[in-house]
């Protein structure tokens, strides 16, 4: 006789899938990231440019020229550069990094809210996903990934704390602290990155009130303390030193400005909301629209077409849908379990009842208060398809919207089982079902579409070469170019080349602009340099005919070539 432990066997086989569909979202991402997608800009050079300066012994805390979001991509990029070389594929092994750490979050988040077999499609799900999507995660600008990461892991920890009670042993106790602490440094962590973060912060410390005798009675917010200075040691150095009305709250409160509250304006911010922004930014593989797609800011093109507003517009009111769904169910739990209220000691079902579907709640709550603000900035407004970056918080609280396909698709599995199936039954089954698979292959179908990118991105990258190449060869050093070439060019060719941001205004003013310099020392030893060249796009006549006219006026002479087919160099000689 062979007896098999059908339990162990499940969990071994559920392990088994964990680790495949980790590999394979890894696999994708390295691959994404070496072969250059999405396409790098000048805000990624920064942060390069920053791990650059990190691995030379500097320590800065802030974004450069900013005085918010911190660097923590720039600190993983320097490490990697030390293991592998200075390049964009390395810079971006920190962001595959932070990705695993949401991934694996995720995974113990919905492990404990839901069960282990929806977190494993949850997490099948988020290992492909839509252009925008892995844009997201692999393009090293700072505080996105970090968002979805630190969010993600204190929600976990929140509901662990929550879900398990205390006692008398002293490991469990000194366990609990630990929770604790490193709850604190995962929240402050997190704002130091991005303060996009802040409505998920609110959220997690939700969770912390289930344990409020410990807090209180038993030293547990000591530990919070503890974490929340030591994750927030950065944020804390940088506010010392900051000048006044630079510092993080001055800059956070000039960041909650609103646009005019008019009927008109109302409108036009929720259409670009649900037309455009969120299912951009929920995981949408077909339609998407940059504002400047001359940026390369998103890493893909403008995919924009006359059926999206009608495609994205049934995409949002699906999610609006399971979104009133998920909180019906979980409303409808508790009536059930506590309905009509009765004061008496919780037992242990009846606790956890409460607050797993509390916490489902909170799920839901954590992306209202991620897409209010977002809807009522003027961000919304002037550019909702790159701005919809800024709804990268729903990521968190997809799992909650997608529960009840997946509970349905149980229910009627069931009831099929166990009794014979009506039409009804069929139906649920049939669209619960073919809701979870169709929600799977548009991720899967995103990727598919994004790797059909990776030609363009190559050949991107080919021209970056050329451009690289063609400054060694004529041993430029010192240059002025516009901000989205300049910083590109600082990070990879290091500091042997210093390029400072230059742009011609004109016809307003009619002079060139040295603004948007996030390096100072750069844009100091450029303009020390009389001999500096110009990089020029060879249609744009108006700052092409200011360059000559100055280095005339200057009594240089100079001589203009095509450094690529885009790019003029007009570069001044030296009088021997």
């Amino acid at each position: 006789m062979i007896c098999v432990n059908t339990r162990k066997f499940r969990v071994n086989w559920q392990s088994a899938t964990l680790l495949v569909l980790f590999c394979l979202a890894i696999a994708l991402r390295v691959f994404l990231a070496y072969q250059n997608w999405p396409l790098p800009n000048s805000d990624e050079g920064t942060m390069g440019l920053i791990g650059m300066h990190i691995r030379q012994g500097k320590h800065p805390v802030i974004y450069y020229d900013q005085d918010y979001m911190g660097v923590l991509q720039a600190y993983l990029g320097a490490v990697f550069f030390t293991l592998f070389g200075r390049s964009v594929f390395t810079l971006r092994l920190g962001m595959v990094t932070l990705f695993v750490g949401f991934l694996l979050s995720m995974y113990l988040l919905i492990r404990q809210l839901y069960a282990r077999r929806f977190a494993l499609f949850i997490v099948a799900i988020f290992s492909f996903g839509s252009a925008a999507m892995l844009s997201r995660q692999l393009i090293a600008i700072g505080g996105y990934p970090e968002t979805v990461f630190f969010a993600t892991l204190s929600l976990a920890l929140g509901l662990r704390l929550a879900l398990t009670t205390p006692d008398g042993e002293l490991w469990q106790r000194a366990r609990r602290y630990g929770l604790f602490f490193l709850w604190g440094i995962t929240v402050s962590l997190g704002i130091w990155s991005n303060t996009l973060i802040l409505p998920w912060v609110a959220c997690s410390s939700l969770l912390l009130l289930f344990s409020w005798r410990e807090l209180i009675f038993k030293a547990a917010m000591v530990a919070v303390i503890a974490g929340l200075l030591v994750g927030g040691a950065p944020l804390i150095v940088y506010n010392i030193h900051a000048p006044i009305h630079h510092d993080t709250i001055s800059v956070l409160l000039s960041q909650l400005g609103h646009a005019p509250l008019t009927l008109h304006t109302l409108k036009a911010q929720f259409q670009n909301t649900f037309t455009i922004s969120l299912p951009i930014m929920s995981g949408s593989p077909i339609c998407y629209k940059s504002e400047y797609s001359f940026l390369q800011y998103w890493g893909f093109g403008n995919y924009w077409h006359s059926y999206c507003a009608t495609t994205n517009s049934i995409w949002s009111t699906g999610f609006i849908i399971l979104t009133a769904t998920a909180t019906g169910m979980a409303c409808w739990t508790l009536a059930k379990h506590f309905f009509p209220l009765h004061l008496h000691t919780l037992s242990a079902k009846e606790r956890s009842v409460l607050i797993i579907n509390c916490a489902r709640l909170i799920l839901i709550l954590g992306i209202v208060a991620t897409i209010l603000p977002y809807l009522r900035s003027s961000s919304v407004l002037s550019g909702p398809g790159q701005n919809a970056r800024y709804l990268i918080g729903v990521w968190i609280g997809l799992p909650a919207l997608v529960w009840p396909l997946w509970s349905g698709a149980n229910y009627y599995i069931r009831t099929v089982a166990t009794h014979p199936a009506g039409l009804p039954g069929k139906i649920g089954a049939a669209f619960c079902l073919s809701s979870l698979a169709l929600l799977l292959f548009i991720s899967m179908y995103g990727s598919y579409r994004t790797l059909l990118q990776v030609p363009v991105a190559q050949e991107a990258m080919h021209n970056e070469q050329e451009l690289i190449q063609s400054l060694q060869s004529h041993k430029l050093h010192h240059l002025y170019a516009d901000y989205w070439i300049c910083y590109r060019i600082n990070f990879e060719m290091g500091p042997s080349v210093n390029c400072a941001s230059a742009h011609y205004e004109y016809p307003r003013r009619r002079v060139f602009d040295y603004s948007n310099n996030k390096y100072a020392p750069y844009l100091k030893a450029v303009l020390s340099d009389p001999y500096a060249t110009y990089l020029l796009n060879q249609n744009n006549k108006v700052a092409l005919l200011a360059v000559e006219k100055k280095f005339k006026n200057e009594h240089f002479s100079y001589q203009i070539y095509s450094v690529i087919p885009e790019l003029l160099a007009v570069q001044p000689i030296k009088h021997t």
